[in-house]
């Protein structure tokens, strides 16, 4: 436990110093002296790319992780994982040139065009960058590789560090430099690419600096049975982890081909927001993994049942907190911007950051479950949600733009975690829920309510920005304080005592 704690508070530290960056970069410098349908671009590639990484891992890093306790072997190298795993990205990568060759040949078929769906206009700048698609995701490939290694192996935090904030720090320097007219919108797109990418590169010198990196096969650790698991496991959970990249992203993949980048430039500031919720429970997941994963290999379900419970509750604290500030500034923040168009994706984060509560709420369920005898049953789930997901964006995109594709990921987000949660309590017999989970929910509910009501300042920039700090203040104060005195987080108590020591020392 001492692990996950440590680490857990590393992976959010390093997170919320990306938040911090990525906020400026996204939602002030990008919306400022990009146009939409260049912010909508962005989006659209990395949509793309987050679903071709999935596809492009044929599964290797979920089994991985599942049985990297049978390779782990310091003195031999971890018998040839590493190996291994490059050769099964390598393929991977060679079947997403060709997937992504086969869907941008796919027109959108007549009979729904007939219905009345169809895409307004070709949009010429994606035809442009398209093809930075195919570098963006085989850097991303690696780097989840090594990654994941190296979380086997419990550093999780330099791949947090990497991924969540200095790739954030060099898109920051990269649309910085645009605004300052430095560059021109093509040498940005390939400064950009060079930001995103990068990372890769200090990851792989961390796996080598760990202990037994080796690149030499080990064909004899793969026996028979233990390939057969690894295949069958690697071949459900692809279709798991490209479905559920699928349900996260084909919502702006979606609105491009469905309306326009305007559109999706949009919807892609309005959803970043949801993403910064997300932060802890990547953090959590990511210390989390391997700790169960070997309590899995001990048969320790208590310790399990301790990990699922205090993680989800937490995660629902920072979830909470985050989503108001969001909701109850998101007015203050949208109107220093110059497009007022920005405003319209306030549903968006509204709808669809309710749905990533509850993906918050049921926390490490799809981890506990991948790590299961019952995986399939995610793999299952997940092939069905794909098209439930597609259909009703062909309804709702066209019906109410972003808004629509923000109701469909609600209702993906909640659908697929419901399950999730079910399967393990009735299949595991584990449940994290209890009366202190509605006591969070009453206090941030509280704490927002109080905050609506107070006098809004919107007269110039200046009183703007002390609006956003006083109200976000007064909430933090307010939430967190219930939080503290109710004791419900003995965790997130002894987070904020040290953090008073830390101010006490400063302050003597």
């Amino acid at each position: 436990m001492s692990i996950i704690k440590k680490q857990t508070i590393q992976n959010i530290i390093f997170s919320y110093m990306g938040v911090a960056v990525g906020f400026i970069t996204q939602i002030f410098l990008i919306t400022n002296f990009l146009t939409k349908e260049q912010n909508g671009l962005l989006g659209v590639l990395l949509a793309y790319m987050y679903i071709l990484v999935q596809l492009g891992s044929l599964g290797f890093n979920s089994a991985g992780n599942r049985f990297f306790p049978k390779f782990r072997n310091t003195q031999n190298g971890h018998n040839g994982f590493i190996f291994l795993g490059l050769t099964v990205s390598l393929v991977g990568f060679l079947i997403c040139i060709l997937f992504l060759w086969l869907i941008n040949s796919v027109e959108i078929p007549a009979w729904l065009v007939d219905l009345g769906i169809k895409k307004t206009e070709k949009s010429p700048l994606f035809s442009q960058y398209y093809l930075f698609i195919l570098p963006l995701t085989f850097s991303t490939i690696l780097f989840n590789f090594f990654d994941n290694y190296a979380k086997n192996l419990y550093d999780t935090a330099t791949g947090t560090f990497l991924s969540q904030f200095l790739q954030r720090f060099l898109q920051f320097i990269a649309v910085g430099l645009y605004a300052l007219q430095v560059v021109d919108f093509q040498q940005f797109m390939w400064i950009w690419l060079v930001g995103i990418t990068f990372y890769v590169f200090p990851m792989i010198r961390k796996a080598i600096s760990l202990g037994g990196f080796s690149l030499q096969p080990n064909f004899e650790i793969l026996t028979p049975d233990l390939k057969k698991k690894f295949v069958q496991y690697s071949s459900l959970t692809i279709l798991t982890g490209f479905s559920s990249m699928i349900i996260q992203h084909v919502d702006k993949i979606m609105l491009e081909r469905l309306t326009n980048l305007d559109q999706t430039g949009i919807y892609n500031t309005s959803v970043y927001f949801i993403s910064v919720m997300g932060m802890a429970l990547i953090a959590v997941n990511k210390a989390s993994m391997p700790v169960i994963a070997d309590a899995f290999d001990r048969n320790d379900r208590q310790l399990i049942q301790t990990v699922y419970q205090k993680s989800c509750l937490t995660q629902l604290i920072f979830g909470c907190l985050i989503y108001l500030l969001i909701v109850i500034n998101f007015d203050s923040v949208f109107s220093l911007i110059k497009d007022k168009s920005y405003l319209h994706g306030k549903w968006v984060v509204i709808i669809f950051g309710a749905g990533k509560l509850f993906d918050l709420a049921t926390g490490l369920n799809g981890t506990i479950l991948s790590l299961s005898k019952y995986y399939k049953y995610d793999t299952y789930s997940m092939l069905g949600l794909i098209g439930i997901t597609i259909g009703l964006n062909l309804y709702f995109i066209p019906t109410y733009g972003i808004v629509g594709a923000a109701i469909v990921a609600a209702i993906a987000t909640i659908y697929f975690n419901l399950f999730r949660y079910l399967v393990v309590w009735l299949k595991l017999g584990y449940q994290p829920f209890n009366a202190d989970f509605l006591k969070i929910l009453l206090f941030a509910g509280l704490s927002g309510l109080i905050v609506s009501v107070l006098p809004v300042f919107f007269e110039n920039s200046i009183k703007v920005v002390f609006d956003i700090l006083y109200r976000s203040a007064v909430f933090i104060i307010l939430f967190v304080g219930m939080v503290y005195y109710s004791k419900i987080s003995l965790e997130i108590n002894q987070i904020i005592e040290k953090g008073f020591r830390i101010l006490r020392s400063f302050a003597k």
